[in-house]
């Protein structure tokens, strides 16, 4: 509660119950002091404003229902939050300097910030979008978080982006070293011209260097550009960031498992999935890691889980022939013969000229004589 309200509550309720004037005077007086006293007090809880913005821009100020346009220099308290549309760009300055950029299509809350001369904490929830965050250097102790709803990224004196993507985190280190965390304690150590990423239930993956002229120095690029109120942007290239940075993961996870790191790449091939809701990507990123699970690491009850999922949700895609096939050789190779020529039969109806077609006939032939023997 501000200051002003806080008195004049406090004055309406003495005067209704009939006090002197006197001891009205000492009690709003003993308010005033025991309020000053609070670490945040002589700040009046604001802790920043609306310096920029440009497009579609939103504000909800703490324990409202109604979104409200923002306007530049809008006071921003804790609990209050932002929000931008499509086109929609922000930035705020924060009491100690610091800067949060703010990009399009993101819903932000700062849930805590307080400072005084030797200490300063805060926490801002990212809960979707992109965010560039520029935190002032302070000489006293650091507290301060950039969450989102799966990772958190410990701040102090360091430039960031994040962009947050239903499940999925990716985080570019710009400046300083920024200690980013999924479900776990451990942390991996964000620094300058890397980035690292999770997604749900993962810790971040260790940091990869964004080489020049790239696929990752492209996006980061990008997300320089949206979360910048003065830059030109394409919209339309940077409504297919999660898209490009999918198919990077995709890439990158094929180096993963030729460099035999497949739990790594399990995890890449994840975020993939996680990324983006383009069916294509989620298919691909399934076929890859049932792909791990059975050739590389033999975990056949995990490889049919991710086939299964392709044959339920992407039934039409190229992806679906593969899953199909593959369920077969797996069964079969668990010796579940009865299983196997179900799902080779399958496919020898759903794809008669598919590419598998002599290796499924084959495998049949083979299944029958075996059930002659016996």
């Amino acid at each position: 509660m501000k200051l002003s309200c806080l008195l004049s509550t406090a004055y309406c309720r003495l005067v209704q119950k009939g006090g002197s004037m006197r001891k009205i005077f000492f009690i709003v007086f003993a308010l005033f002091s025991a309020y000053c006293l609070l670490p945040a007090a002589c700040s009046f809880a604001e802790i920043g404003s609306v310096t920029k913005g440009s497009g579609a821009i939103y504000f909800k100020a703490k324990g409202e229902k109604k979104w409200i346009v923002a306007e530049v220099d809008i006071e921003i308290n804790e609990g209050d939050r932002i929000r931008t549309g499509t086109d929609g760009r922000m930035e705020l300055l924060l009491q100690d300097g610091s800067k949060l950029s703010i990009g399009n299509n993101t819903e932000m809350e700062i849930t805590r910030f307080l400072i005084d001369k030797d200490k300063r904490s805060g926490t801002i929830f990212l809960i979707k979008g992109k965010l560039r965050a520029i935190v002032a250097k302070f000489s006293g102790r650091t507290d301060m978080k950039v969450k989102t709803p799966t990772a958190v990224a410990g701040i102090k004196g360091t430039d960031f982006i994040v962009m947050n993507e239903g499940k999925a985190n990716v985080l570019f280190g710009q400046e300083g070293a920024v200690a980013v965390k999924g479900k776990d304690k451990e942390t991996v150590a964000l620094l300058p011209n890397t980035m690292t990423e999770n997604t749900q239930g993962h810790m971040p993956i260790t940091p990869v260097k964004v080489e020049p002229n790239t696929p990752l120095a492209d996006a980061r690029k990008q997300l320089e550009a949206v979360t910048d109120v003065d830059a030109s942007v394409e919209w339309q290239a940077t409504g297919n960031l999660p898209i490009i940075l999918a198919r990077w993961n995709i890439n990158y996870g094929h180096y993963l498992v030729d460099s035999g790191k497949y739990k790594e790449a399990l995890e890449v091939f994840q975020i993939a999935a996680d990324l983006t809701d383009v069916p294509e990507m989620g298919a691909e990123s399934r076929i890859q890691r049932g792909s791990v699970f059975s050739r590389n690491l033999s975990l056949y009850p995990e490889a049919l889980k991710e086939y299964q999922l392709i044959l339920d949700k992407y039934p039409q895609l190229p992806q679906a022939e593969n899953a199909l096939f593959s369920i077969g050789i797996i069964y079969k190779d668990m010796g579940d013969r009865e299983k196997a020529k179900s799902y080779l039969q399958k496919y020898l109806k759903q794809y008669p000229q598919g590419k598998h077609i002599y290796t499924v006939e084959t495998l049949i032939n083979e299944l029958d004589k075996e059930e002659e023997k016996q």
